[in-house]
């Protein structure tokens, strides 16, 4: 019964930080995010899975710094949401060409589900090209091939991605 009691307690001072630590860190948190997405509902959505991050790690008596480890949180957390808003961004070369495909901007499992049909250097090549914003010389460097053989292989693939849609 008592250890019970000190569960409960403990959860008690859990829950008390994290209201103290959204109290005090929200709207800094969300004006940080906002300058890096520049939507606000992006960035509102961000803040609560900075805070839902935090709240998982459950060791906040134990940071130094609170202020910077959610900033850090934030940073990395954005830059992902980001990368994966840049990569959806790929897709849209398909409705120029064929208005039929359709493809949906908010929806992660379709992206993943492309991801995992495309062998590893294709989603290699499509992170280089797309996100990375690399040439076709840089990288045709990196894999040690011509460029126009680079070129040749991102435009086999924009086609195997319109058929996967």
């Amino acid at each position: 019964m008592q250890h019970k009691m000190m569960t409960i307690a403990n959860n008690q001072l859990f829950t008390n930080e994290i209201e103290e630590l959204i109290e005090t860190y929200y709207d800094k948190i969300y004006k940080y995010c906002f300058s890096l997405l520049r939507n606000t509902y992006d960035a509102e959505d961000a803040v609560q899975e900075v805070f839902i991050k935090a709240m998982k790690y459950g060791k906040l008596a134990t940071i130094e710094n609170p202020n910077a480890w959610l900033y850090k949180i934030s940073y990395f957390h954005c830059l992902n949401k980001i990368k994966r808003k840049k990569l959806k961004s790929f897709i849209p070369f398909i409705e120029q060409e064929a208005k039929t495909a359709v493809f949906d901007h908010d929806n992660d499992d379709q992206l993943e589900s492309i991801l995992v049909h495309l062998k590893p250097e294709e989603r290699s090549l499509l992170l280089l090209r797309v996100i990375e914003n690399y040439s076709f010389e840089e990288i045709g460097q990196i894999f040690e091939k011509p460029p126009a053989t680079i070129r040749k292989r991102y435009e086999r693939l924009k086609v195997k991605v319109k058929k996967l849609l």
